[in-house]
C-alpha cells in the first residue's frame, strides 16, 4: 500500500512515483545492498584462523586488523550520514559499495601483514556508507506504521549475510583458496552497486509524511544518549562473538569448516531474532524488548563458559545469536521516532559511529585478554557487557 501522500501527486507523475517509492521497492533495494555490504565485512573473522597461520599472527595482531577496518567503517558513518541528507543517497551507495568491493579484492592480493591491514582499512571506508543510508530509506518509507517490523526485516537482510559468509567460506576456501574468496565477494559488491542504480531512485522526502513530533534538541539528546550507550555495549558484544567464535570452537577440536558452520547457524538464528525483535518493539515497546533480550544474552553467554561438550556448546551459541541480533531493530526504531526526515541519515550515522566505534575496539581488547586468560574469556566479556546494557536500558529508556 502506498502512502496517502501519493494521492496529492499530479496524475501524470503518479505512475513513476509509485514505481520508485513503494515500500516493497525500497525494502528490496536496501536488502540487496545490505547483504552485499555485510558479507565482505565479515570475511576477515570467517578466515581468521587461516590468516593467523599464514601471516604468523598472535590473537592481538589478528584482532587489530578487524578493529582497524571496523573502526574506520563505524567512525565515518556520521560523515556519510551527514552527506546523505544533502546528496543523492543512491549515488552515495554506488560509491560506497564500489570502494568496499575494490578493498575486498585487494585483500586477496595481500602478501604481508601491512598490506592486509591497509586493504582492510579500505574495506572499512567503503563499508561506512550503507547503514546510515539504508536505515534512513527504510524509516522514511515506513513512517506511517509498522516501522519496527520493517527495520527488523531490513536488519535481517544484513544479518543473513553473516551466516552466508561463514557457511560458504569453509568449503569455498577448500576449492578456491582464501584469496579467491575475497576477490569473488568484492566483485559481487561492485556488481550490486551498479545494479542498484537500475532498480531504485532517490525518493523525494516531501512524498512521505513524518510522524516525528517536534522534539527539542534537549529532548532528542536525552532520548538518544542512553541509546548510544546501550548500542555501544551491544556492538562490543557482537564484535567479540563474531570475531572469535570460530577460532574458539576450533579449540574444542572442530575443523574451521565445522566451526564456521556453527557460527553461520548462530547468525541465521539471529536473522529470525531481528524479525521477531522488530515486531516485539512495535507491540511491547523498545525498553521492554531491549531489557529482556540483553538479560537473556548475558545469562546464555555466562552459561556457555562452563560447557565442555562441543555439541551442547554449539547449541547454546546458536541461541545466543537470536538475542544478540534481535535487539537491534529496537534501537533503530527509537532513533527513527526521535528524528525528522531531513536529518535522519545524519542521526543514524552519529549513533552508528559512536556505538560501533566503541565496539570496534573489542576484537583487539578481547584478543589481548584471550592471550592472557584463554579464549573462553570472550563469552565472559559478552556476558558482562550485555548485563550492563540490560540495566542501562531498564533504568534510562523511555516507555
Amino acid at each position: 500500500m502506498f502512502d496517502r501522500a501519493l494521492k496529492k501527486v499530479p496524475v501524470e507523475k503518479a505512475k513513476l512515483l509509485r514505481k520508485l517509492t513503494t515500500r516493497s521497492g525500497v525494502t528490496v533495494a536496501t536488502s540487496i545492498a545490505h547483504f552485499a555490504n555485510d558479507v565482505p565485512l565479515i570475511l576477515l573473522p570467517a578466515v581468521l584462523p587461516i590468516l593467523i597461520e599464514e601471516f604468523d599472527l598472535n590473537y592481538a595482531a589478528a584482532g587489530a586488523v578487524i578493529t582497524a577496518s571496523a573502526l574506520l567503517m563505524t567512525s565515518l558513518q556520521a560523515v556519510t550520514g551527514y552527506v546523505a541528507d544533502r546528496w543523492n543517497r543512491i549515488t552515495l551507495l554506488l560509491l560506497g559499495l564500489t570502494t568496499l568491493g575494490v578493498g575486498t579484492i585487494l585483500i586477496g592480493f595481500s602478501t604481508n601483514y601491512v598490506q592486509l591491514l591497509a586493504f582492510g582499512c579500505l574495506v572499512g571506508i567503503g563499508g561506512s556508507v550503507f547503514h546510515p543510508i539504508g536505515y534512513s530509506l527504510l524509516s522514511d518509507a515506513f513512517e506511517s506504521g509498522n516501522r519496527g517490523k520493517a527495520l527488523g526485516l531490513g536488519s535481517a537482510a544484513g544479518d543473513i549475510a553473516v551466516p552466508v559468509a561463514f557457511a560458504t567460506s569453509g568449503f569455498l576456501v577448500l576449492f578456491l583458496g582464501w584469496r579467491s574468496l575475497f576477490m569473488l565477494w568484492g566483485l559481487i559488491a561492485i556488481i550490486v552497486a551498479v545494479m542498484l542504480q537500475l532498480i531504485i531512485k532517490e525518493p523525494r522526502k516531501k512524498d512521505f509524511h513524518s510522524n516525528a513530533k517536534g522534539n527539542s534538541t534537549k529532548t532528542i539528546v536525552r532520548t538518544l544518549i542512553p541509546v548510544i550507550v546501550v548500542m555501544g555495549l551491544a556492538a562490543a558484544s557482537y564484535r567479540i562473538a563474531s570475531s572469535f567464535t570460530t577460532t574458539y570452537l576450533t579449540t574444542f577440536g572442530l575443523s574451521i569448516e565445522s566451526a564456521n558452520f556453527i557460527l553461520a547457524l548462530m547468525m541465521f538464528v539471529g536473522t529470525v531474532g531481528s524479525i521477531v525483535g522488530g515486531t516485539l518493539a512495535d507491540k511491547l515497546g523498545e525498553k521492554n524488548t531491549v531489557t529482556a533480550e540483553m538479560v537473556m544474552l548475558s545469562v546464555l553467554s555466562m552459561v556457555s563458559v562452563y560447557i565442555s561438550n562441543v555439541y551442547f556448546l554449539s547449541g547454546i551459541i546458536c541461541i545466543i545469536g537470536f538475542f544478540m541480533l534481535g535487539v537491534w531493530p529496537s534501537f533503530y526504531s527509537v532513533i527513527a521516532g526521535a528524528t525528522s526526515l531531513g536529518a535522519r541519515a545524519f542521526m543514524y550515522g552519529i549513533l552508528f559511529a559512536a556505538a560501533w566505534s566503541f565496539g570496534s575496539f573489542f576484537p583487539y581488547l578481547s584478543g589481548a585478554c584471550a592471550d592472557i586468560f584463554g579464549l573462553q574469556v570472550i563469552y565472559v566479556l559478552v556476558g558482562v557487557l550485555s548485563l550492563l546494557a540490560a540495566f542501562t536500558a531498564y533504568f534510562t529508556f523511555k516507555k
